[in-house]
């Protein structure tokens, strides 16, 4: 009972961070006029460098998935979360943090039940489908929460969130076979490290940014954060399992749209959507969506685990 509650913390300081980590990305792109693919670029490749030498180094953890072929799967896994990443920072100057949270956390979990039932084979319980059809229900209030005289309008943030929210999921159901075989500390490290490289590569040769000495300062700074969101996100994932971690971390969709509300008395020109009401009650409902459709995961999961059980008990006797 303990060990859970440990665990559970483990991602709630993960889901805050990663809601910290979006309005970060955005406030530094205000106040201090940094592109988000720049902060990309700067930061991931610190946070995983550094990941992987307190691994290494501190921890004294040997850097084992390059002896199979967890790096195989690591290439593609870092290729999908690099396009994932490239899009999800872009799209921040487009829409705002609080909006891509809303969006992104919903289908990201609408997509990987999905990738399970085509790629696994796994059956869809009637549970499942309530939920996904909640949180559907729920991402589009969400994606029509920008509404002006000439109605709805749909832009092309929204576009790369969806996009970004299709890659993670992809790359996230890699990682989660990863993590079972290796370490989730070295496979973050990896995947970071890989991803700012990659990300880097890009920005320096299309528009290479200009960055004084404090910008490095707080790129610096801000890659503790990301470090923090993303390991700890990985870790959570091996000690709770997925579906636990995506109930508790859906809740960094209200969170973040919470944060930047808090900080507008400060006097900062955060990106909001226009119509709040139904921007917050759509994400209200993508949450009740995960958390219904992260239950009937946990349900099936239980009920093969006691199958596991009778069968070794049958070949015991």
């Amino acid at each position: 009972m303990m060990n859970l509650k440990i665990n559970s913390w483990v991602t709630i300081i993960s889901t805050a961070a990663f809601s910290i980590e979006a309005v970060l990305v955005e406030l530094l792109y205000v106040v201090a006029s940094i592109p988000a693919l720049a902060i990309a670029a700067g930061s991931m490749p610190i946070a995983g460098a550094m990941v992987l030498i307190v691994n290494g180094f501190i921890f004294r953890n040997k850097f084992t998935i390059f002896k199979g072929n967890g790096w195989k799967m690591l290439i593609i896994g870092g290729a999908l979360f690099t396009v994932a990443d490239f899009l999800w920072y872009d799209s921040i100057d487009k829409i705002g943090s609080g909006k891509i949270m809303l969006l992104t956390i919903p289908a990201e979990d609408v997509f990987i039940v999905l990738l399970a039932v085509v790629f696994l084979a796994e059956r869809m319980l009637k549970l499942q489908l309530v939920g996904i059809g909640v949180a559907i229900v729920g991402f589009t209030i969400s994606a029509a929460s920008n509404v002006s005289g000439n109605g709805v309008q749909f832009q092309i943030g929204d576009l790369e969130a969806i996009l970004s929210a299709m890659c993670n999921a992809l790359a996230i159901t890699l990682f989660a076979k990863l993590i079972v075989r290796y370490n989730p500390t070295e496979v973050s490290g990896w995947i970071m490290l890989i991803s700012g490289l990659v990300i880097n590569a890009i920005q320096y040769t299309f528009y290479p940014p200009h960055l004084s000495v404090m910008d490095w300062l707080y790129l610096i700074g801000f890659s503790f954060i990301a470090l923090a969101a993303f390991t700890l996100y990985n870790v959570s994932m091996k000690r709770i399992g997925s579906s636990m971690t995506s109930i508790i971390t859906s809740s960094s969709l209200v969170l973040t749209v919470v944060i930047q509300l808090a900080m507008v008395p400060l006097g900062i020109a955060f990106t909001l959507p226009s119509n709040l009401v139904l921007a917050l009650l759509g994400g209200g409902i993508s949450i009740v969506g995960i958390c219904i459709s992260s239950k009937a995961e946990q349900k099936r999961e239980k009920t093969e685990e006691k199958i596991i059980e009778k069968k070794m008990v049958v070949i015991t006797n």
